[in-house]
């Protein structure tokens, strides 16, 4: 029985990674962010020339310092020739970053059932939409999972045994460099670092050097930037700090985009390419009753995560979390005031995992209720239609096969500028 049981989960797993990938690859290649994280890559692999500076920062024509987004890109051309190598390692990596969320929330959230646990943490949208096509914030997922769960292990009130003491510091430290050079909201991370060396400081005598070794190894790809522009040149970037008080009237909206990354928020991601929503509706009309509901769900899971955090719940640790929820909550809030854009939910997406983690304090006591297990059943269908749905509509639109040829085209004759031209803000010389 046992055996059998664990078959059955390996083929759900290899069904899962199987949907996550072709959901990415049918997903946004055209527009112009995607296309330029794209080219980044490309261009290394088509010159040879060391990826110097990461992702662009369009608002004020800057890079992010670092090599790990045109390594992460560019190195798979290496091995397979063809316009999908960067989404099979991408997706390599989300899915084996989410295997470890999901053992590690199975051994804290005992009573929550498996089948739910798994499949909703594979295909939740966010994860979906932002871990499965190439994408600088893609990437940050595997960061971001790795430092919360060193996070919660470094902390001796929230902590289960899942890793050791040092290896949750090194964890840390590691994913505040992954995250560095994909994105500025590894800013959002820095409060964490101190609250675990605070509660922590004194049990563990390995703690600091772990994190520091942590640390080392992603930054390593930083060094090159440094060396060869300097420190102003190549890691500055005050200029993406700018006073914003218009994002002071931004709370409410920022706190219901943060409790929907964890939540069936389908809306966000229909027919993005502009046409009416309507209209896709229209399309497929067998799809409707699908999409309906799981709309639906996500915006009923929104309100009872809200309301959850005023109720008394059993499960051990849902106090200190929820109150960790609220204080970065407020941080991310505050940091906005220093952004040059709005509460955008990309731009906070590296918090997915805290998000997902409260959420699970919500959920456990409701699986208690027959019907709430039921209701899960009909959420996690309804979302995978909803998925293939979505990447059928994507394929035809805006997916990489709209014209594969061009990028097919610049890997074999090792011409990126085929595929399309670099930003003029391109930091790294040829």
């Amino acid at each position: 029985m046992k055996h059998s049981r664990g078959i059955i989960f390996f083929i759900v797993l290899i069904f899962l990674f199987a949907l996550r990938l072709a959901y990415g690859l049918c997903s946004e290649f055209w527009f112009e962010d995607e296309l330029q994280v794209y080219l980044i890559g490309l261009r290394y692999y088509t010159t040879g020339v060391f990826p110097y500076f990461g992702p662009d920062i369009v608002y004020t024509a800057t890079q992010i310092p670092g090599a790990l987004l045109g390594l992460l890109v560019g190195l798979p051309f290496f091995l397979v020739q063809i316009p999908e190598a960067p989404y099979i390692l991408l997706n390599l990596l989300s899915f084996a970053v989410l295997c470890l969320f999901g053992a590690y929330l199975q051994k804290k959230f005992t009573e929550t059932p498996s089948w739910f646990l798994w499949i909703w943490i594979m295909t939740c949208p966010w994860v979906m939409n932002l871990s499965t096509h190439v994408f600088n914030p893609s990437y940050v997922l595997f960061g971001s999972v790795l430092f919360f769960i060193g996070f919660f292990e470094a902390v001796r009130s929230l902590r289960i045994g899942f890793v050791k003491i040092p290896l949750a510091f090194f964890m840390m430290g590691f994913a505040l460099f992954w995250v560095y050079q994909l994105h500025m909201s590894w800013v959002l991370l820095v409060p964490f670092v101190f609250y675990a060396f605070w509660k922590s400081f004194f049990e563990n005598k390995l703690s600091v050097p772990a994190f520091f070794a942590g640390c080392l190894l992603p930054a390593l790809l930083l060094l090159p930037a440094y060396f060869k522009f300097g420190f102003h040149e190549g890691g500055g970037l005050a200029s993406n700090v700018e006073f914003n008080f218009s994002n002071v009237k931004e709370f409410f909206t920022l706190m219901l985009r943060y409790l929907s990354l964890a939540s069936n928020e389908i809306p966000r991601f229909i027919d993005t390419d502009g046409a009416s929503r309507l209209c896709f509706f229209r399309d497929y009309l067998y799809a409707v009753p699908f999409l309906l509901f799981a709309i639906l769900s996500g915006f009923l899971q929104v309100a009872y995560m809200l309301i959850s955090f005023f109720m008394r719940n059993p499960v051990k640790g849902f106090r200190q979390v929820k109150w960790i929820l609220f204080f970065t909550l407020m941080f991310t809030w505050f940091s906005f005031f220093f952004s040059v854009k709005g509460p955008s939910s990309h731009t906070f997406y590296v918090l997915f995992p805290l998000v997902m983690l409260y959420s699970f304090y919500c959920w456990q006591p409701l699986f208690r209720k027959k019907w709430f297990g039921i209701l899960m059943m009909l959420m996690l269908f309804s979302g995978i239609v909803t998925n293939i749905t979505l990447a059928y509509h994507n394929y035809h639109v805006k997916s990489l096969y709209k014209k594969r040829e061009l990028p097919r085209k610049a890997i074999q004759q090792k011409n990126y500028h085929i595929l399309g031209e670099r930003r003029a803000s391109e930091r790294n010389p040829e």
